[in-house]
């Protein structure tokens, strides 16, 4: 069964989920009925699509990511939610519906946005202490750069800066045993430019990874529910459940491998 999502280039198709036996991650920029992204979703959209995620998923407890010791493996299919940037409608309008399905997201944020306010929902960013109210409630915040470059274009010092300085920003403030890090733009430099143990993100950009295997240059996959295209979304999550299963995609639906091309966001 494939699933082509129509006007979506084939390198950005959300058909290929996780690596056989590891979480789903989802990821959302907003949840907003003004804003226009394909990772943006009203309200109503977002819940519909837990409730789609959680028929086949469990959610899978955050908190494992920044324990101490190894990953552990889930036992049963579970899907973890994440959003990128750090947009203040992601605690106004994503957290009470994450709260009402007991789930504990990754909120990627851009350290050095934070706080930044603006009538534009697209320049609206998190304040800390919203962060801080996220983290108070079990979900993560985590590493998404200072201030959002496309890190191929930068030096490979200054794009390690961008990154490991998200990260010290972070560990400073919540003080976890493992860094997260998630790639602006789903881009993944060709230099690797990940600190040593980080736990590293991409995007549909990036092909299914075990997360113990996951490195710099090969991040764990994320996918998402295409804005616009919800006749889809129940045959899409139905495939990543075989796919956790082991059912391996077709070729022409995994995207292109790592690369250094913008994913849109």
């Amino acid at each position: 069964m494939n699933i082509t999502v129509p006007g979506i280039p084939p390198e950005h198709q959300p058909f290929t989920g996780p690596a056989p036996g590891w979480p789903l991650v989802v990821y959302f920029h907003h949840v907003h009925p003004g804003v226009s992204h394909y990772t943006a979703l009203s309200e109503a959209a977002f819940e519909k699509g837990l409730r789609l995620l959680l028929r086949d998923f469990a959610p899978y407890p955050a908190a494992d990511l920044v324990t101490e010791g190894p990953i552990p493996q889930p036992t049963h299919p579970t899907v973890l939610i994440t959003f990128d940037d750090g947009y203040r409608d992601c605690f106004d309008r994503a957290r009470p519906l994450l709260g009402l399905y007991d789930i504990q997201a990754v909120f990627f944020v851009v350290t050095d946005r934070l706080g930044t306010r603006s009538p534009a929902p697209r320049q609206d960013f998190l304040s800390w202490d919203q962060c801080d109210a996220l983290h108070a409630e079990g979900h993560i915040i985590a590493a998404h750069t200072r201030t959002h470059p496309r890190l191929d274009l930068l030096t490979p010092s200054a794009a390690h800066e961008e990154i490991a300085g998200s990260l010290r920003t972070v560990r400073s403030r919540y003080g976890q045993t493992r860094d997260l890090f998630a790639y602006p733009y789903g881009v993944v430099p060709e230099t690797d430019v990940v600190p040593q143990g980080v736990l590293p993100f991409g995007t549909v950009r990036s092909r299914p990874t075990a997360w113990p295997t996951a490195t710099g240059p090969h991040p764990v996959r994320r996918t998402y529910l295409p804005a616009g295209h919800e006749s889809l979304w129940p045959a899409l999550v139905t495939a990543w459940r075989r796919q956790w299963d082991g059912e391996v995609p077709d070729p022409a639906h995994e995207g292109a491998s790592d690369s250094t091309q913008e994913d849109g966001v």
